[in-house]
């Protein structure tokens, strides 16, 4: 059960990063011109945070109930907060994966009370940018990249 879900979560990962960027990408390029804020741009921000919730989902699930390294660093967090990799899951990649699916979802809900889709379009760049800002700071990068495929 446990790698089924480190597998779905590594997995997911990549189609959280992909629809953010393109979420993102809609963004900026709305903000130059006099483009209208439609239905797509919507949408694009919805894919981002309905799989960032998904990702979230899987991840707490793993932090709380199968993953060996939050079991033991629950058990003793004193001690786990000397050690790297415990410290890291414990506490810094939860912490900033959860700001990470607070800011998308700002960017959606914020943007929808903006009364022009140009400062629609400068809301979600904003807060789907710092969203990704922090996944990508926070992404275990020495783990399998696509666990499952690589042997690991």
């Amino acid at each position: 059960m446990y790698e089924f879900f480190l597998t779905a979560h590594n997995w997911l990962r990549w189609a959280v990063l992909l629809a953010g960027l393109y979420a993102f990408a809609r963004a900026l390029s709305g903000m130059g011109g006099a483009k209208p804020f439609t239905r797509q741009d919507r949408t694009a921000g919805s894919l981002f945070t309905g799989l960032m919730d998904l990702q979230l989902l899987i991840g707490l699930i793993l932090y709380f109930a199968l993953s060996p390294i939050t079991k033991l660093a629950l058990a003793n967090f004193g001690a786990a907060m000397k050690v790297q990799e415990q410290r890291f899951f414990a506490v810094e990649h939860l912490l900033a994966m959860i700001v990470a699916v607070v800011f998308a979802h700002l960017g959606t809900a914020l943007s929808k009370r903006q009364d022009t889709a140009r400062a629609q379009f400068r809301t979600q760049a904003l807060w789907y940018g710092l969203s990704l800002v922090a996944m990508l700071a926070m992404i275990p990068w020495w783990r399998p990249l696509l666990r499952g495929l690589t042997g690991a």
